[in-house]
């Protein structure tokens, strides 16, 4: 009750259309986090608990196969125009360089491109094709979730220091678990989240980089960001805005990190506009069937949609990667597309008047109407 009460609450304020929007943002793409099974076996003999979390027992760098399944089954689903369902994936354009780093005694941190990580992965060689495929054929359209899924200094720091779950993980080329041998492993996968008060500054390289490249992978410019695991802090706005960003992701009540354990919070909505111009959009859907917390994401997800129409908000579908690939578990990977072609197909059905758009259209649609 108090869930359902809470929803209607946060779906009540900010900007609202009479159109049945239905936006499918999924994180983490481009990212490595559990190699390969061989790699999970290892690294849970050796009490790394990569079984407690859906993220690191599932997800890892997309395939072929999983690009491939995902493509086919949203090219399968239209909406009332003839425009099939499509993901705004939120992605990274680089991965840690293990072997560069460990030829600097974990001094210096290198950096490559996500291509040059498919490179040593198998059946990883048209990933990229794939992806300018799906931006061509308008079912994948990718945008921004920074240069690489991993924080940087707070990483280095822990390697240097010799956190021994780290450096298990490192052998591993694999990062995200929380826990070794029942002790916290080092913090190391929200990219902006500062420890210290000058670690902000690092952040305006990242972004300039991670933006450079992204340009590069998929032929344009980023517009939409999404923070990975994290917010970050509010000064970092001014390099994303320069840098061609229009649209931010964030929570309606945010929690920004100043650094030194200091945060400064701020209510957002979905349309806000902050002090560069930048919209804000909000999300208020959820549908992510490896986790096992619930028992039916494909009737959770339609009630949140339900809630968002009935309020003339769109649908802003927050669905993670992990539930579509198969590089660790292969029944996760298949599984995770036959609830989502359950859940498309019901969105139809329910709604035949569904449109399906990506994020940075609905933030034009939003700067369209607040500039008329």
């Amino acid at each position: 009750m108090l869930n359902k009460l809470r929803k209607n609450l946060s779906n009540s304020i900010g900007w609202s259309t009479k159109r049945r929007l239905v936006i499918l943002e999924s994180d983490d793409w481009g990212s490595i986090r559990t190699r390969s099974k061989a790699d999970y076996d290892s690294m849970l003999a050796k009490k790394i608990a990569v079984d407690r979390s859906n993220f690191t027992r599932y997800d890892s760098l997309e395939s072929n196969d999983d690009l491939e399944r995902l493509f086919e089954t949203l090219y399968k689903y239209k909406d009332f125009r003839g425009s099939c369902a499509v993901f705004t994936p939120m992605c990274v354009v680089a991965n840690p360089n293990f072997e560069s780093v460990r030829e600097s005694n974990f001094n210096e941190y290198h950096y490559e491109s996500f291509t040059e990580t498919c490179n040593r992965y198998p059946n990883h060689d048209r990933v990229h094709e794939l992806w300018l495929n799906g931006i061509k054929n308008k079912t994948f359209i990718p945008q921004f979730h920074g240069r690489e899924h991993l924080n940087v200094k707070r990483w280095m720091d822990g390697l240097k220091a010799r956190d021994k779950g780290l450096h298990i993980m490192f052998e591993h080329q694999s990062i995200g678990a929380s826990y070794f041998d029942n002790k916290q492993i080092t913090e190391h996968l929200a990219a902006f989240s500062p420890k210290k008060k000058e670690d902000i500054t690092y952040y305006s390289s990242v972004i300039n980089q991670g933006l450079f490249l992204f340009e590069e992978l998929c032929g344009y410019k980023a517009s939409y960001f999404v923070a990975s695991n994290s917010p970050e802090p509010k000064i970092t706005e001014k390099d994303l805005k320069e840098n061609g960003i229009e649209y931010l992701t964030r929570y309606k009540l945010q929690k920004y990190p100043l650094g030194d354990g200091k945060f400064e919070n701020e209510f957002n909505w979905l349309g806000k506009i902050n002090k560069l111009g930048q919209i804000i959009i909000t999300r208020n859907c959820g549908f992510e069937p490896s986790d096992n917390s619930k028992s039916d994401w494909v009737d959770s997800c339609l009630a949140d949609i339900k809630n968002a129409f009935y309020w003339n908000k769109p649908a802003v579908v927050s669905t993670h990667r992990v539930n579509y690939v198969s590089g660790i578990v292969e029944k996760n990977g298949v599984s995770g597309i036959i609830e989502l072609s359950k859940l498309l197909k019901r969105i139809i059905k329910i709604w035949p008047d569904v449109e399906f758009i990506t994020s940075n259209e609905l933030g034009d649609l939003i700067k369209e109407s607040k500039n008329a």
